[in-house]
């Protein structure tokens, strides 16, 4: 019996397997156009690192995912940006809503479009995460972004946004608070270290507890060795739901971290499951994951009478890799969160229990 041989994904049978309508419905022709000669250069874009910036520059601050519950927020959001010392220019879109989005696809894209196009606007902040990143990646303009790199940083959702724009522009971009989140001090001192410092970032520590032994943020180690390369990554579930479109990342020989919040263990299972299926945990120079913050049973409507602990998953799956791995890091849904720069130079040790950023991240 003669043996099919099946082609793996890339980016060419990606654009092979759809019709050109099919395309066209999806795509604008400026972006295929540059998707395609990417595709025949095979070569990944040369990273940029936005400008530094400073007490007075002035933020943009968007809202490219979900709209917020009471408008009375967005002017909350405002004065604690200013309250960081910068200035601040709003959306032209931030007020609209549409459903659980905040305006349609074309007036959040045309937001994000507007910040890295105009002169006055130093770096972009977003809002808040919840959902609808995904739409908008077709219709932003990474020529234009590449042209003009400013830092953006969020998380959550914001992660579509983040890969997109690390990839099809090779912008470095910045996995951490949004506006609505918690500037504490910890918060603020790794915010400053990315954002406002062209100084090499170091080593990501966890706050240390007044207890005799850590029990909050206690660094769990997975996996042993070394390893260095571009740190890429986000919230576990947008990184999955990424693969297979033009916005998937390739992750061979980087430093993947991943965050998430409020799925259940199998949930987790799942996701890394489907992660390890593809053979890019695998290939990984280590990885590095955040507080899983409430990735437990659903004490009311739990889905399953019995359960595997999110340790027990992270042990079972991570483990047999035999890449450094760490879990536990200040990254994700939680109040003192670490900025991570996509696209920067890092090193992992396992055995140590540490994360170096081995360079600055803006410029």
């Amino acid at each position: 019996m003669e043996q099919t041989m099946i082609e793996p994904f890339t980016r060419r049978n990606f654009i092979a397997g759809m019709s050109a309508s099919a395309l066209a419905a999806i795509y604008p022709p400026a972006f295929l156009e540059r998707f395609e000669s990417q595709m025949n250069d095979g070569a990944p874009l040369e990273l940029i690192k936005p400008k530094v910036l400073r007490p007075g520059s002035t933020i943009g601050i968007i809202a490219p995912a979900s709209n917020v519950y009471e408008l009375e927020d967005i002017q909350i959001g405002k004065e604690t940006i200013e309250s960081l010392g910068f200035r601040v220019v709003l959306g032209t879109n931030i007020k609209k809503q549409y459903g659980y989005l905040a305006g349609s696809d074309t007036e959040r894209a045309a937001d994000v479009n507007e910040m890295f196009g105009r002169n006055d606007v130093d770096g972009i902040i977003c809002l808040r995460g919840g959902w609808g990143c995904m739409r908008i990646l077709p219709m932003l303009d990474y020529d234009m972004i590449r042209k003009n790199p400013k830092v953006i940083m969020g998380y959550s959702d914001i992660t579509s946004l983040l890969l997109a724009i690390y990839k099809h522009s090779g912008v470095v971009t910045f996995h951490g608070p949004v506006v609505l989140s918690t500037f504490s001090d910890y918060t603020m001192e790794y915010m400053n270290r990315a954002i406002l410092s062209t100084a090499t970032i170091g080593e990501v520590k966890n706050p240390v507890s007044r207890e005799k032994v850590e029990k909050d943020n206690r660094i769990l180690k997975l996996g042993k060795g070394k390893g260095t390369g571009p740190l890429v990554g986000g919230n576990l579930s947008l990184v999955v739901s990424s693969l297979g479109t033009p916005f998937e990342v390739d992750l061979r020989g980087k430093i993947l971290f991943l965050e998430e919040v409020g799925e259940e263990p199998y949930r987790v299972d799942r996701m890394l499951t489907h992660l390890w299926l593809t053979g890019k945990l695998q290939n990984l120079a280590g990885l590095v994951i955040g507080k899983l913050t409430d990735c437990k049973p659903n004490d009311y409507k739990p889905s399953y009478s019995q359960t595997l602990s999110v340790e027990e998953i992270l042990r079972t799956r991570i483990e047999p890799l035999g890449i450094p791995a760490l879990y536990g890091m200040m990254i994700g849904h939680i109040k003192d969160k670490v900025t991570m720069p996509l696209g920067v130079n890092a090193t992992i040790d396992a055995d140590a229990g540490t994360l170096t950023i081995n360079e600055n991240a803006v410029r």
